[in-house]
């Protein structure tokens, strides 16, 4: 199975994933970011921060960027 690296951009702040995580695919990897988005932005609603920019940055094991995924893209509004 492929490993995909979950980093996190937050506006000039990077984060890296420096283990990641073995999934089926990019389709796997797509939902584990939404998930993750989730868990973090519970938090950040519950401190009061800014909610606005954050996103993982899934790459491959070369280091290629494979799919941005934006927190906001993990909440449904309507």
């Amino acid at each position: 199975m492929p490993r995909f690296f979950f980093n996190i951009r937050n506006g000039d702040d990077y984060i890296a994933d420096p283990d990641g995580t073995e999934l089926a695919d990019l389709d796997a990897a797509v939902e584990e970011a939404l998930t993750g988005a989730r868990e973090l932005l519970s938090e950040i609603v519950r401190l009061g921060k800014l909610v606005d920019g954050q996103s993982f940055e899934i790459t491959d094991e070369t280091g290629a960027v494979v799919r941005v995924v934006p927190f906001k893209d993990a909440v449904r509004f309507s």
